[in-house]
């Protein structure tokens, strides 16, 4: 079960917070979210309190990632936790997702 929590932070950037466990049951409300703003404003989601994550984010975020670029727009991934960091680096990602500190 997730937590989202959605911030316009400014004009043209929304901030997703989102905690818990992210994993293929849980996806799909984490994609509604993002499908309102990806595409329409630069997206930053903040997965710092996420305790599990499991591969079925990684495609939602290059996916998410690539429909902003093709918008104009940017998707980052902030203060990914250490369960995510390392799903990243297994998965090669890190260099392929703008994750910021």
């Amino acid at each position: 079960m997730i937590d989202l929590d959605r911030t316009d932070a400014d004009a043209g950037r929304v901030v997703l917070t989102v905690s818990g466990e992210v994993d293929v049951f849980s996806v799909p409300r984490l994609r509604a979210a993002m499908g309102d703003v990806v595409g329409a404003a630069d997206v930053v989601v903040d997965l710092g309190g996420v305790t599990f994550c499991d591969s079925s984010v990684l495609r939602l975020l290059v996916d998410a990632q690539r429909d902003s670029a093709a918008a104009g727009h940017r998707l980052e991934v902030a203060r990914p936790s250490p369960v995510v960091r390392d799903l990243f680096e297994v998965s090669g990602l890190r260099g392929v997702l703008h994750v910021v500190a």
